[in-house]
């Protein structure tokens, strides 16, 4: 009896801890995402949810909608949601701008006369605001597995003339082992040249990504002036590890990506120009 009893108690547990399990979502949509009274496009509004803003979804409609978001079809269905900081307020909102995965936060970048907001990019101290007002130059370190290309740029508050955004990446070499690598990114460099970002309109913009070619690119240099410089940074064991290579496209040699940088050219209405760089360091990917 006593066995059933606790059975029984254990199926009870569980519906109730079924019951109060909580499905949530993060919304990707980068100006917010209207909450309706109604699952209708033209019902009353009765809030706005911020990008990267957690919602509590309690309901599925089954009302389909489909939008056109900058020219892109965006598919999905009305849900029902709970309003963060209220108990019972519940609205309806657009499924198709939440994701179940959390986005990675804003980049926040302040101008003297405009902010800058980088989307779904990670990067370490991505709670702090980034000042550009009183220097021309910022380094921001990116998290492991990220990437600074195809990511959306939004101008906020914007009180100059134009601002331009072009855009270069720079190649270095390392020497790979089995569990590490010499680093040889201060012995020679390949700088591309500056190339505009795509402008989706008058205040996004989205940057440029890289082909593995591109990422391959290197000067010219050659075999000796290698070993040599192996030698004098990394140590004589290294030495060994590409003493038998005729090229420098042979492995152990790895050319890559480990800087990206984003020049603002922003012009006022005295037509005075200034330039802000921002140089993105992309961690290192031992083979």
């Amino acid at each position: 009896m006593k066995t059933t009893k606790h059975f029984i108690t254990a199926i009870v547990l569980l519906f109730v801890a079924l019951g109060y399990s909580q499905d949530y979502a993060y919304v990707t949509a980068d100006s917010g995402l209207t909450v309706r009274e109604l699952p209708d496009i033209g019902a009353s509004k009765l809030g706005k949810l911020m990008y990267n803003e957690a919602v509590e979804v309690v309901e599925k409609t089954d009302k389909k909608l489909v939008i056109l978001d900058q020219g892109k079809k965006v598919e999905g269905e009305w849900v029902k949601i709970k309003m963060n900081g209220y108990q019972d307020l519940k609205g309806y909102v657009f499924n198709g701008f939440l994701s179940e995965n959390k986005m990675a936060k804003i980049v926040n970048i302040k101008l003297t006369e405009a902010d800058i907001n980088i989307k779904n990019l990670a990067i370490y101290n991505d709670d702090e605001l980034q000042d550009l007002t009183t220097k021309n130059n910022l380094n921001i370190d990116i998290h492991v597995k990220n990437t600074p290309g195809k990511k959306t740029i939004e101008v906020k508050n914007n009180n100059y003339k134009s601002v331009k955004i072009l855009q270069r990446y720079q190649n270095t070499i390392n020497i790979l082992d089995e569990d590490s690598l010499c680093d040889l990114s201060e012995w020679k460099q390949f700088q591309s040249d500056w190339k505009p970002i795509k402008k989706i309109n008058k205040t996004r913009f989205e940057t440029l990504t890289y082909t593995e070619a591109d990422t391959k690119q290197f000067v010219p240099f050659g075999i000796e002036d290698l070993k040599t410089i192996v030698s004098e940074k990394c140590g004589e064991n290294w030495v060994k590890n590409v003493e038998n290579i005729s090229n420098t496209h042979q492995f152990p040699i790895s050319v890559s990506t480990n800087q990206v940088f984003l020049k603002f050219i922003l012009t006022d209405f005295d037509d005075n120009i200034t330039e802000k760089t921002v140089t993105f360091t992309v961690p290192k990917h031992e083979n």
